[in-house]
């Protein structure tokens, strides 16, 4: 008897918990960001707070290629002229091509790069395959949210939120 009840005790909160995780939505227009520290792809902690009005996210090498393609055409300063943050999220690919070719690549990008290695912090994050997810914010509140299919529409989305 002593062993139901203390299974019942352990598998109850984790029901709640992933009945909880299950039933999350993506953030969409009107949801706000948590504060997030994310590593950048040198190990340096950053964090997403109220300075940053843009968020440009991606989940897979098609939507990463959109944003190398903006950048080549726009500046290695894209991101920081228009107080905008890239993060990816690597969980997709494996470990070791993770760690022997994707890391040493993306330390080698001129610009910062906030990486999600566990998939947790950007688990509620939009879209992101295929095409960037651009979500624009007002102290983390989010404004609107795009997926631009190519770097000038990328540009385009970045540009007009410039650090006033």
């Amino acid at each position: 008897m002593l062993y139901f009840e203390v299974m019942k005790s352990l598998i109850t909160p984790a029901l709640i918990l992933f009945t909880c995780i299950a039933s999350a939505e993506p953030y969409a227009v009107g949801s706000t960001l948590p504060r997030t520290e994310l590593p950048d792809q040198h190990g340096a902690a950053r964090v997403i707070d109220d300075s940053v009005r843009v968020v440009v996210f991606s989940r897979d090498m098609a939507a990463g290629k959109v944003v190398r393609d903006a950048i080549e055409k726009a500046g290695t300063n894209l991101f920081d002229r228009n107080s905008a943050v890239y993060v990816v999220n690597v969980t997709g690919m494996p470990a070791i091509i993770r760690s022997l070719f994707a890391m040493p690549a993306l330390r080698r990008r001129p610009y910062t790069i906030l990486i999600d290695e566990e998939g947790v912090k950007t688990a509620d994050f939009p879209g992101g395959a295929t095409y960037p997810t651009v979500m624009v914010l007002d102290k983390r509140k989010v404004t609107s949210v795009s997926y631009p299919t190519n770097a000038e529409a990328l540009i385009a989305l970045l540009e007009p939120h410039a650090a006033q």
